[in-house]
C-alpha cells in the first residue's frame, strides 16, 4: 500500500465530520453535491474532500486551510510556523499536510464535537492573525468540505503528510481534550470580538421579514448556518427566523425535528446544540409555540398577506379548452404518451437531445394536471419545470413544433400578458403499442443537481416492478453505457437506487429528502422569486403603455426582449410537495 493510500485509509474517516466525501469531476475546481458519496477506505483517484460538519451541525475537527493563492508559498510557510508555535504553546495536537501548490492544512481533532457557530467563529477570528487562512470549509454546514492527507491534488500529486504516519495516528486517536479547546477558544476572544459587527435593532425577537415563510434566506440559515448579522443579533434570533418561517408554512414541531434528525437542516440542529439532548425538544416546542402566537397575531393585523398554499392558480389566458371531459382527455393523453415514447426513440443517442426529451415530459405532465391539450405557460413556467434557461426553453419549443411529425403545434403567439399557446397533437406514426401509459415527470428538484441522465434512469426504475439489468437500462433510456453507469452510481450514492444481486431496483431514499440535502429547494425558490420580479416588471412596462385601463395599447416599438420576455402568470405552481 502506498503512503498516500495508507494516509487516506487511516486519517480520512478520523478527520471527517460525517462519513461522506465529495469527489471532483473537474480536476479539483469544484466539489458539487451530486458527486457526494460514502467515505470508503479506498482512496479516490480524483481530488476528494471530506465533509467538515456532521448532519447535526457539529464539528469534530477544525480544518485550518492555508491557501497559497492568498499571498504565495512564503506567506503560507510563515503562517504555518506561527500556527504551529501557537498551538504547541497551548498543548494542542494536530495533523499537517502540504499540497503540491505549496498550500498547507492543519487539522485539530477534538475529543468533544463543538457547534458549527463556535467552529466558524474560531476560524474566522484566526483569519485576522494569519492572512493566508481560508475559513471557507467551515462557513457552510451543509456543503463545507476539505481535502485531507492522501487526497489527489488538481495540479497532480497528493496532499502529503509533513509528519510520520504514527504521529498523525496518535493525534487523531487521542484528540484534543475539552480543556485544550477551551484554552484555544479563550486565546481568540479578542479576535472574535473584532469580527462581531454591531447590529441594527430588530423588531422584537422575531423580524417581520421572517413571516414570508421558508424563503431562500430562511432555508440558508437552516442548511448552511449563514445569516445577516445586521438583522439577527445572535444565533438564537437566526434560529427563531427558521422556526417562524416554518410555522408560516404550516410545519409542526415533529416536522422540524425530523428535518434536523435526517440532516436536511443540519445548521438548525447545530443551533440547538448548546442544549442537552433531553431539553432540545422542550426548547424547540416552546419556541414553536411562541412563533405560532406571533405569526397568528401578525396575520390578524394583516402584516404578512394571505397564505398561498394552493397548488393551482388561475391565469388570464383565454386559451383554455372548456368542457372537455376528463375521460376523453385521459384517452388522448394515453395515445399522445405513446407517440411521445416513439418520438423519443428518434431523439435518443445524443446528449444535446436530453433537454428536448425532458421538455416533452414537462408538456405531458402539464397537460395531465390542467386537463387540456392547449398549454399556455410562459417560458419561465417551463423553465421551472425543466431546470433549463428560459431562452433554451423557447428554442426547444420551436424545435419540437418544427420537427417531422411534430407532437406540438403553435396555435397562437403571445401578446401582452398572454403567452404563446402550444397544442398537443397526434402525428400519424402508424400502429402504436397499446401499452399502459407510463408515469412521467418534469425535472424533479433532486435531479436539477443529480443530472438528467439520473432522472431518466430513476424514471425507468420507477416504472419497472422487477429488477433491471444495466444493459436493459441502456436500451430503455437511450443513454450510453458509461453515462448509465455514472447515473446509477450517483443514484446509489444517495440511496435512490440499489443492486439486489438480480438487478437494479429503487432505493429507499425519498426524492424530497434528497432535494433538501442537496440544497435544491433553495435554488428553486430563488428562481421563482426572480421570475416573479421579472413578470411584475414586464406587466408594469405593459401598463405604462395603456391608453385606457385594462386595454393594452398597440405600439410600434419592439418589445424589450433584451430585458424581459412576454410571459403569462403560471396556471399552476408546482409546490415542493408536488415535485416528489
Amino acid at each position: 500500500m502506498s503512503p498516500e493510500d495508507r494516509a487516506w485509509e487511516l486519517l480520512a474517516p478520523a478527520l471527517a465530520g460525517r462519513n461522506r466525501v465529495r469527489v471532483s469531476l473537474d480536476r479539483g475546481k469544484n466539489y458539487p453535491a451530486r458527486c457526494e458519496q460514502d467515505l470508503r477506505a479506498r482512496r479516490p483517484a480524483a481530488p476528494a474532500a471530506v465533509m467538515v460538519y456532521s448532519l447535526a451541525g457539529m464539528a469534530s475537527t477544525i480544518f485550518l486551510d492555508l491557501d497559497s493563492s492568498r499571498g504565495g508559498v512564503d506567506a503560507v510557510t510563515k503562517d504555518a510556523e506561527g500556527l504551529r508555535d501557537w498551538l504547541g504553546r497551548n498543548g494542542a495536537q494536530w495533523v499537517e499536510d502540504v499540497s503540491p501548490s505549496g498550500g498547507r492544512h492543519l487539522y485539530l481533532p477534538l475529543a468533544e464535537a463543538i457547534p458549527f457557530t463556535e467552529a466558524r467563529n474560531f476560524v474566522e477570528a484566526l483569519e485576522l492573525r494569519f492572512t493566508t487562512l481560508d475559513p471557507s470549509p467551515h462557513r457552510s454546514v451543509a456543503s463545507g468540505c476539505c481535502r485531507v492527507p492522501g487526497s489527489a491534488h488538481r495540479t497532480g500529486g497528493v496532499q502529503k503528510l509533513t509528519q510520520v504516519i504514527g504521529e498523525a495516528i496518535l493525534a487523531v486517536s487521542e484528540r484534543n481534550a475539552p480543556d485544550v479547546w477551551g484554552t484555544l477558544w479563550r486565546e481568540t476572544a479578542e479576535l472574535r470580538a473584532r469580527i462581531n459587527q454591531p447590529a441594527t435593532p430588530a423588531l422584537g425577537e422575531i423580524d417581520r421579514d421572517q413571516l414570508i415563510g421558508l424563503s431562500s434566506q430562511v432555508l440558508r440559515i437552516a442548511r448552511e448556518g449563514t445569516y445577516d448579522h445586521a438583522r439577527y443579533r445572535s444565533p438564537s434570533e437566526a434560529r427563531m427566523a427558521v422556526i417562524a418561517g416554518s410555522v408560516r408554512q404550516g410545519l409542526t414541531v415533529t416536522d422540524i425535528q425530523q428535518k434536523m434528525l435526517t440532516g436536511a437542516w443540519p445548521a438548525l440542529a447545530g443551533l440547538y446544540a448548546k442544549y442537552t439532548p433531553k431539553t432540545r425538544l422542550t426548547v424547540l416546542s416552546r419556541e414553536w409555540r411562541k412563533a405560532r402566537e406571533y405569526v397568528a397575531l401578525s396575520l390578524q393585523k394583516g402584516t404578512s398577506g394571505e397564505a398561498k398554499k394552493n397548488v393551482y392558480k388561475s391565469d388570464t389566458s383565454n386559451n383554455k379548452t372548456q368542457g372537455e371531459h376528463q375521460t376523453t382527455h385521459n384517452e388522448f393523453l394515453k395515445a399522445w404518451s405513446q407517440a411521445r415514447s416513439a418520438c423519443e426513440r428518434r431523439l435518443m443517442g445524443s446528449k444535446d437531445n436530453l433537454g428536448l426529451r425532458m421538455m416533452l415530459r414537462a408538456l405531458e405532465e402539464a397537460s395531465a394536471k390542467t386537463g387540456t391539450r392547449e398549454i399556455s405557460f410562459g417560458v419561465r413556467a417551463h423553465a421551472l419545470a425543466t431546470g433549463a434557461h428560459p431562452s433554451t426553453v423557447a428554442a426547444q419549443l420551436q424545435m419540437l413544433s418544427e420537427m417531422d411529425a411534430p407532437l406540438i403545434k403553435k396555435v397562437s403567439s403571445g401578446r401582452g400578458r398572454d403567452a404563446d399557446t402550444y397544442e398537443l397533437q397526434l402525428p400519424d406514426l402508424g400502429a402504436l403499442s397499446p401499452n399502459q401509459r407510463r408515469k412521467v415527470h418534469a425535472v424533479r428538484p433532486a435531479f436539477r443537481e443529480l443530472g438528467l441522465p439520473a432522472a431518466f434512469v430513476y424514471e425507468e426504475l420507477e416504472n419497472s416492478g422487477d429488477p433491471v439489468q444495466t444493459s436493459d437500462l441502456v436500451q430503455a433510456t437511450g443513454l450510453g453505457r458509461s453515462t448509465t453507469h455514472r447515473a446509477l452510481e450517483t443514484l446509489a450514492s444517495w440511496g435512490l437506487a440499489r443492486w439486489n444481486k438480480t438487478g437494479w431496483v429503487l432505493g429507499s431514499a425519498c426524492l424530497k429528502a434528497c432535494a433538501e440535502l442537496l440544497g435544491v429547494i433553495e435554488a428553486v425558490i430563488r428562481q421563482q422569486s426572480l421570475y416573479k420580479k421579472q413578470r411584475v416588471r414586464w406587466h408594469a412596462w405593459l401598463e405604462s403603455r395603456q391608453h385606457h385601463p385594462g386595454q393594452i395599447a398597440e405600439v410600434d416599438e419592439e418589445y424589450p426582449y433584451w430585458l424581459f420576455e412576454p410571459d403569462d402568470p403560471i396556471r399552476f405552481e408546482m409546490t415542493a410537495e408536488s415535485w416528489v
